[in-house]
């Protein structure tokens, strides 16, 4: 949620649990009623008529900026001056603002350790060459080195995640961005050039791109270090899935995998179509978009045998699954 320009690792809901809570253990009688959710908005006891003790809520808080205002008596206030005016404060909305950086901009990061890579992840099968015939420059600017290094921290959010394994980590150069607050993803031509960083906030779904980019299969650098380690024909299976969370977590279980970041365009296609091995394996996810996602690479990949995995039911994409089911996840597919 962004307030004032400033992004903050919670949503509006989050942030107003939050301050009923505080507002209990202080003893004061304001918002005691559940927030209730109405489009844009969340509808609220009016703290500033009626002590705030109102039946009927008649006050809406809106869900992306904050912003208040009370349809009975007609205050409007950001969300910081709500806050103020709540503990009783008046100031601006000062104190609010305080509040809100305390409890809600908290950075849980370290300094990532440098590793010394072994990119044959202990003496896998011979690979060889990823074809570059798929893959055309989309850009000629790339992300300087001295913004990767700016990302190089390690965040909790990777082991929430279920990604533990620091090889894993370094290979793929996960970080974590101090200014937007969110974790970071390289992504990479096949040459190892950075063509942009997405992020992803770690209290939403969501991924962020730069404007105007087209993306590669994410991962497929990574695939053609390890080609240089070998020679001869790459007899091994490469997974396709959506997310790059899901792609990092099959690697990290021993399976190669690239990402679309969506649903497949024309250049993740080629790409598929001129990657050098002879086994792809469909794992997007298990909805009508991710097997829409499925029909598109079969009708635009020829000349390769292709597979694909029937998650169960209540398993909605890799990332659903427990560390031993990907390890096994060849369990589950078919033709």
């Amino acid at each position: 949620m962004i307030i004032n320009s400033t992004e903050f690792n919670a949503d509006l809901y989050d942030i107003l649990s939050e301050l009923r809570s505080q507002l209990v253990i202080n003893k004061i009688p304001l918002l005691e009623k559940e927030p209730k959710e109405s489009g844009n908005n969340y509808q609220i006891q009016c703290p500033y008529h009626g002590n705030g003790q109102e039946r009927k809520p008649s006050a809406g808080i809106r869900k992306d900026t904050g912003v208040f205002h009370c349809f009975a008596c007609g205050e409007t206030h950001d969300l910081p001056e709500v806050i103020s005016y709540c503990f009783d404060r008046n100031d601006m909305g000062a104190f609010g603002w305080q509040w809100l950086l305390k409890n809600f901009l908290v950075i849980d990061v370290e300094d990532r350790k440098e590793l010394e890579l072994d990119f044959s992840r202990g003496g896998r099968e011979s690979l060889a060459n990823v074809d570059r015939r798929g893959q055309r420059e989309v850009q000629t600017v790339f992300v300087s080195e001295a913004e990767l290094d700016s990302y190089r921290y390690y965040h909790r959010y990777w082991k929430d995640r279920g990604i533990e394994d620091d090889d894993i980590i370094e290979m793929f150069d996960l970080g974590y961005d101090l200014k937007t607050r969110c974790i970071t993803f390289p992504v990479r031509d096949i040459d190892g050039n950075c063509l942009f960083v997405a992020k992803r906030n770690t209290k939403t779904k969501f991924f962020n791109y730069p404007e105007g980019v087209q993306k590669p299969l994410y991962g497929l650098y990574e695939l053609s270090e390890l080609a240089k380690l070998h020679h001869g024909n790459w007899e091994n299976d490469v997974f396709v899935c959506e997310s790059m969370i899901d792609c990092i977590l099959l690697w990290q279980s021993g399976h190669y995998a690239v990402a679309l970041n969506g649903l497949g365009n024309n250049l993740q296609f080629s790409q598929l179509n001129h990657l050098d091995c002879r086994h792809l394996i469909l794992a997007t996810d298990n909805d009508e978009a991710g097997f829409n996602a499925r029909d598109r690479i079969r009708s635009k990949v020829k000349n390769k045998l292709i597979t694909e995995i029937l998650f169960p039911y209540n398993r909605k994409d890799v990332g659903e699954c427990t560390r031993a089911e990907i390890d096994n996840i060849r369990e589950w597919e078919v033709f």
